[in-house]
């Protein structure tokens, strides 16, 4: 068996969980099964609708995150970025690992957009909770050059600390439940083990994608933010919706980071 033909797995696990989620996301849609709406997710601009879809924008908006997924399962099926050595390129299990969380982000974000419902929000946060816990083990892992048991550790611990929070109740100033925020810790926490991890270890990688995916989140972010109900960039009866190029935005800088993942290389026993 070839080397490709050994990897195809990588695309066909990613694409059978797009097809199951998204199908499962349309039935809980049509048959109500996320419960009634209660106006979940009507912080972010767009005008609800009395249809099945309550923000179709913001909804439609999050097939980016399945179009990447793809795209990167395909990509390490085919053995693309082969030449270099790392977790993703060595094996099976991250590349299949972080295509399929990418993917899921798409109908976890779904169920609130097109819900407006307690349960449809769980798992908009849900699916946030999952790729930050992946970023942030995998971090950790690369850095302390660690075997799967302890990538696995880490991203029990992180999901465990998000869902904790999930269930408090209070909220912050300027972000909204406390759910929200660390989220955004687990990020600043990743890319500063990324940079540290950049200046002490001496690994082949091309920073560039690094500094990319920064840039494209922190763009994300300050639309995110003035896109917001009330603020300046809400058309809350706009066919153009900010909160829709924050999904964008964010699947592109997933991509990003996978080039930044893929571009290292790095000959050790711990690449499993």
């Amino acid at each position: 068996m070839s080397f490709v033909e050994s990897r195809k797995n990588i695309f066909w696990i990613p694409l059978i969980i797009a097809i199951v989620s998204l199908s499962v996301f349309a039935l809980a849609v049509v048959f109500h099964w996320m419960g009634e709406a209660v106006g979940v997710g009507s912080g972010f601009c767009e005008a609800g609708h009395v249809g099945l879809i309550k923000q179709p924008i913001n909804t439609i908006s999050n097939i980016g995150f399945v179009i990447v997924g793809l795209i990167i399962a395909w990509s390490q099926a085919k053995g693309s970025y082969s030449e270099n050595k790392n977790l993703f390129t060595s094996g099976k299990f991250f590349a299949i690992f972080f295509a399929s969380l990418a993917v899921l982000i798409g109908p976890g974000s779904m169920a609130m957009h097109a819900t407006s419902t307690i349960v449809g929000g769980f798992f908009d946060l849900l699916s946030m909770y999952l790729i930050a816990s992946f970023i942030f083990a995998y971090a950790l892992t690369r850095f302390f050059q660690w075997k799967s048991i302890g990538f696995t550790v880490m991203f029990l611990i992180a999901m465990s600390i998000q869902l904790y929070t999930f269930t408090l109740t209070y909220e912050m100033p300027f972000i909204g439940p406390v759910g929200r925020l660390s989220f955004g810790v687990f990020l600043i926490l990743t890319a500063i083990i990324e940079l540290y991890s950049y200046f002490t270890r001496k690994v082949q990688k091309k920073v560039f994608f690094g500094l990319a995916t920064i840039f494209v989140m922190c763009t994300a972010s300050f639309i995110w933010d003035i896109s917001k109900t009330g603020h300046p960039w809400c058309d809350p009866n706009s066919l153009i919706q900010g909160h829709g190029f924050w999904h964008l935005l964010t699947a592109l800088a997933i991509y990003l980071l996978y080039r930044f993942y893929v571009s290292e290389n790095i000959i050790s026993d711990n690449l499993r």
